[in-house]
């Protein structure tokens, strides 16, 4: 009898929770939270890694850490590359303000905000099937961006701060996002 409780006890649990398939944990040692924006079948979800198809994006998220470091590895395996939203407005799936803007291709990189490009780096490539580390530090109005051994830009945004990071792969593009982490600062 009690280990009926326990096994009916346990299915409650489980169905009051919920199953979510647009949400999912990934990253080590600090987890980060992730929100699938497009189609599921845009997005293949692991612990340690996810793969973005043809515009998927996903939403990453530390939930009230607006001052961070995040790194991770990003692999192109087909196509021209990917974007990354810094200081983004998300709000129920839905990206109502882009921020600044990453992107990161074959042929170069550049940002943008308000659709404006304020910075064009020829220099800095993405190599298809070649791992491409990324870190993103934002500390208050100050905002710094490190590709590989590169420092992309570093500088100070008016833009709201966010503890959210959008990232999506460009058109007929496979991304895959490696071991991210989303740490303090560093020296605090």
């Amino acid at each position: 009898m009690k280990k009926d409780i326990i096994i009916l006890s346990t299915i409650a649990v489980a169905l009051l929770a919920g199953c979510n398939p647009y949400q999912f944990n990934m990253g080590d040692p600090h987890e980060v939270r992730c929100q699938v924006l497009t189609s599921l079948s845009s997005v293949d979800q692991g612990y340690n890694r996810a793969m973005l198809h043809n515009t998927g994006a996903i939403d990453m998220n530390y939930f009230g850490a607006t001052q961070y470091l995040v790194t991770m590895e990003m692999k192109l395996i087909r196509g021209d590359g990917f974007r990354i939203m810094l200081r983004p407005v998300v709000e129920q799936r839905d990206v109502r303000d882009s921020g600044i803007v990453l992107t990161v291709t074959h042929s170069g990189v550049w940002l943008d905000s308000a659709s404006h490009i304020f910075l064009t780096r020829r220099d800095v490539k993405l190599e298809p099937n070649t791992q491409m580390p990324v870190s993103l530090l934002s500390d208050d109005n100050y905002v710094q961006i490190v590709l590989g051994c590169d420092t992309v830009y570093k500088g100070w945004s008016k833009k709201m701060e966010s503890d959210d990071i959008v990232i999506q792969a460009l058109p007929n593009s496979d991304v895959q996002i490696l071991s991210p982490d989303w740490a303090g600062l560093p020296d605090r």
